[in-house]
């Protein structure tokens, strides 16, 4: 049998991907080069495997030139393999051996149907931020035969999506590798695209950041933290470096009962750093707070609240207020003696996220807190209106908002109104 010899060009961001593992995972802005990568890694497979079954896998596929199978045919023409495949309306075959590459939408199985897959090694999940947590649990245990891999390629949208959340939560494993790119990494990106991504920076930031950068979707124009970016620090406000000290702890809170929301973070000087955002459905502030206890026993609690609980009562237990409450749970209560302004509290805190004068980022937010992470990213004012919208994303933006009007206000000088902790 003749010799092929394959001498594939590859980018430094992708070269971990060559090793073996059970998933492997590409993530970024346009133009980086993922796809063509992993249709070259396809096609190098299949030669090298006549027998290789191999799918290509969309969250939804409704038709065959939505799929990477045109993508993979010029491959196959341009590293000079034609003649090692047969390439047919709905699949790919390798000639001399049962190997077979199909193209498949997940939304179209059952638990049953998928099943047909089991004998296949390889699967390639194109747009996997559209991927359905349903269909990931459904794919993973079916693509199981040993020296198998699952690929997933993919423009971040939010950390909330299902393959986000899959690689972070495997961050380290042996048998998991994932990379960031951008076009910036791309060696071969053509000069006429580079001038495209520079011209979108300059036109929109924001889009260009999730477009371009990788970046989690931002919400695009009108939105209401705009001096906050989905970045690693110091670019952007994300920073898993930030460690929990110990002492103090400042919380935030939005008394809205569905959801409760709370914001945790420490001091470190001017610096507001976010360790966690809590967010309990059908809750009250009793519960809250013993939430806040268990996830950080034996701590000093200073509740920084929206100043309206002073007066409103929560759901439980009857005749109290939300402040009452909080202080019979041990916290030491800080809050002025009206809530500020909304623009007020907005833009102090898109202060705080971004310093124009310094250019410093004097609130950052550990991973952990994804909660936040998105409802900063997302919350956009009503159309024609400086009045943020109503919905999953306020909430927890307001918990914020009044810890740092509390305690880094930087709009005004004023001296701190404090509401002691009293024993009942």
């Amino acid at each position: 049998m003749p010799t092929v010899e394959l001498d594939i060009p590859t980018a430094a961001w992708a070269l971990p991907l060559l090793r073996p593992a059970s998933y492997k995972g590409a993530k970024g802005g346009r133009a980086r080069g993922a796809s063509h990568f992993f249709a070259e890694m396809a096609v190098e497979e299949m030669v090298c495997d006549p027998d290789l079954r191999f799918v290509c896998i969309r969250e939804v596929q409704r038709a065959l030139r939505y799929s990477a199978k045109s993508l993979i045919e010029s491959k196959i023409r341009s590293m000079g393999v034609a003649h090692l495949f047969d390439i047919l309306d709905s699949e790919i075959r390798r000639q001399g051996g049962d190997g077979v590459m199909i193209f498949e939408g997940m939304q179209d199985h059952t638990a049953d149907s998928i099943k047909s897959l089991e004998n296949f090694k390889r699967a390639w999940v194109e747009e996997a931020q559209s991927l359905s947590e349903r269909s990931l649990r459904l794919l993973r245990p079916t693509i199981r035969a040993p020296g198998s891999e699952i690929w997933f390629s993919w423009n971040p949208e939010s950390p909330d999506d299902a393959v986000d959340k899959f690689f972070s939560e495997r961050a380290g494993q042996n048998d998991v590798v994932v990379v960031a790119a951008t076009y910036k990494d791309n060696p071969f990106l053509p000069d006429k695209m580079r001038k495209e991504a520079e011209d979108d920076r300059a036109a929109d930031p924001d889009l260009y950041e999730h477009v371009w950068g990788g970046g989690y979707f931002l919400g695009g124009a009108g939105r209401v933290y705009s001096s906050f970016r989905n970045q690693p620090w110091p670019d952007g406000n994300v920073d898993e470096s930030i460690v929990d000290s110990g002492g103090s702890l400042l919380v935030g809170i939005d008394f809205n009962v569905d959801p409760m929301s709370a914001v945790i973070a420490i001091r470190a000087g001017d610096e507001c750093l976010v360790i966690d955002a809590l967010k309990i459905m059908s809750s009250n502030t009793e519960e809250l707070a013993a939430e806040v206890k268990a996830k950080y026993p034996n701590r000093h609690y200073l509740a920084c609240p929206d100043p309206a609980g002073n007066q409103r009562k929560t759901s439980a237990p009857v005749g109290q207020t939300d402040m009452t409450i909080l202080r019979s749970a041990g916290f030491q209560v800080l809050a002025p003696g009206q809530a500020p302004p909304v623009v007020d509290r907005v833009n102090n805190t898109n202060a705080m996220l971004f310093e124009h004068k310094t250019g410093r980022r004097r609130c950052r937010v550990h991973p952990r807190a994804k909660y936040l992470l998105t409802g900063l990213s997302n919350l956009v004012y009503k159309e024609g209106t400086s009045h943020p919208e109503k919905g999953p994303y306020g909430h927890v933006c307001a918990a914020l908002g009044y810890l740092l009007w509390q305690e880094f206000n930087v709009l005004v000088s004023r001296p701190t109104v404090t509401m002691m902790q009293v024993s009942i």
